[in-house]
């Protein structure tokens, strides 16, 4: 049975904005158990503009001494390389994106950009029953 995006994601995922500070990502992150947090232009528009991962905090926050209260904003720290998908695609799809850009959630957006949800590994691995999506896995972390 074929899925739609729109029937696994987890719809309108918390966010936050460029100017908000990583200790608010990070106290989001915290607070929804979350290790991705989408960065949206503003919460009237919900345009997608980029994303910021646990990870990211570490790698580029902590892993060079910076301090996380005198960053001004995500903006220095977040990802503006987008993966996205719409909430009417195939759930194939979405699996195809993340092996194809090694990640585990894809955004998904509506035709303006717009953040409508977020779909993981695991929301597809429930959706299909199937344990197939360690291929899937496996392509993502052996690169």
């Amino acid at each position: 049975m074929a899925h739609k995006i729109t029937d696994v994601m987890t719809p309108i995922p918390q966010c936050c904005t460029p100017d908000d500070s990583i200790i608010e990502v990070a106290r989001v992150m915290e607070q929804h158990d979350v290790g991705v947090v989408p960065i949206i232009e503003s919460q009237d528009t919900r345009r997608v503009v980029g994303v910021i991962t646990d990870r990211d905090i570490v790698l580029r926050v902590v892993a060079q001494g910076r301090d996380p209260n005198e960053i001004v904003s995500v903006h220095d720290v977040m990802t503006n390389d987008l993966v996205s998908v719409r909430p009417e695609a195939d759930i194939l799809h979405a699996e195809e994106c993340m092996k194809e850009h090694q990640i585990r959630r894809v955004l998904v957006v509506d035709e303006n950009g717009c953040l409508v949800g977020i779909v993981t590994m695991a929301d597809l691995a429930r959706a299909t029953g199937d344990t197939q999506l360690g291929d899937t896995e496996k392509a993502i972390t052996h690169r």
